[in-house]
């Protein structure tokens, strides 16, 4: 049982490199943590500062020392270098602020904006405001590879069809799926196989009354039938090519998909595994990150399986 003088809450501070982020803080929230929020780290340009915040209860240590073994393994796991951790105790006044105080609303696009649920924002007309109770920094629109997909979506809508569909693998808070149904998309559906995120996405998405037009399930891209004009995948490079053929095949004739969660570095792979099967549209780019798009060459298609 926790004393009066024992702090509430449990600050972990991470120093990771940049290739390893998304996967640190994927076990940061399996591990309970309520938030992850992301920055700089200013001692070394190549890592980036996580921060993930555990309840101090019977579990927090089990907690810490499992992340701590998981960090140990990265070198060899990841092949990227040793993280640091800190550990420091909060009280509840000091959790609230500092978690809050890292989300501000955020100006996607000329139309397209993310507000934190706490905060107030007087929208400007033809502004879309899609409203967020921060899970994780990867879901947000603070991380360069979400951003880049909400600009994406953003430029591709008006490039689709009436009432297209859309598929968002890996959708975390629902942040892209919630953005294409706010910008006009038809039927869309998000997949991950983190139930918590499921469950929190589809909070976010009734938050912005696009609820009954979202699907959010944890099924394998093998049980979604279908296919979809905007294929979104944000995830790691290593899993966008694994799950290549998988995400041909669920778009649809002249349809786009957009691959984010790729450092710069790593691009280059991505975009030859996938050119194998798809038009390169462009590359977009944010810090050390960047966005690939591609479009489904049909006619391509139907005249190679003509030729077979």
């Amino acid at each position: 049982m926790r004393t009066e003088q024992e702090p509430h809450w449990i600050e972990l501070i991470i120093s990771v490199e940049k290739s390893c982020a998304e996967a640190v803080a994927d076990w940061i929230m399996e591990q309970g943590s309520s938030g992850i929020a992301e920055e700089p780290d200013s001692e070394n340009s190549g890592r980036v500062i996580l921060k993930g915040y555990l309840e101090n209860d019977t579990g927090a240590e089990v907690a810490v020392a499992e992340i701590g073994r998981r960090l140990a393994g990265v070198p060899g796991l990841f092949g990227c270098g040793l993280p640091d951790m800190q550990v420091r105790g909060l009280q509840d006044e000091d959790w609230n602020k500092k978690w809050k105080s890292f989300f501000q609303p955020i100006s996607i696009t000329e139309r397209l904006v993310i507000k934190p649920s706490w905060r107030d924002y007087h929208a400007r007309p033809g502004e879309v405001i899609i409203e967020l109770f921060p899970g994780m920094a990867f879901g947000t629109g603070t991380h360069p590879s979400t951003r880049m997909c909400l600009r994406a979506i953003d430029e591709l809508v008006s490039q689709l069809p009436s009432q297209a569909r859309m598929l968002d693998v890996g959708t975390g808070s629902g942040i892209l799926a919630i953005a294409g149904a706010k910008l006009g998309l038809g039927d869309v559906v998000g997949t991950d196989i983190d139930h918590t995120a499921v469950r929190v996405a589809r909070k976010n998405a009734e938050a912005n009354r696009v609820g009954e037009r979202i699907v959010f399930t944890t099924d394998g891209l093998g049980k979604i039938a279908g296919v979809f004009e905007l294929v979104v995948a944000n995830i790691l490079p290593h899993i966008l090519i694994d799950l290549r053929d998988a995400l041909v095949e669920h778009t649809a004739g002249k349809g786009y998909v957009v691959l984010s969660g790729i450092l710069t570095e790593k691009a280059a792979n991505v975009q030859a595994a996938f050119e194998e099967k798809l038009g390169f549209v462009r590359r977009l780019e944010d810090e050390q990150w960047c966005s690939l798009i591609f479009s489904r060459r049909h006619d391509d298609f139907q005249h190679a399986t003509a030729g077979d």
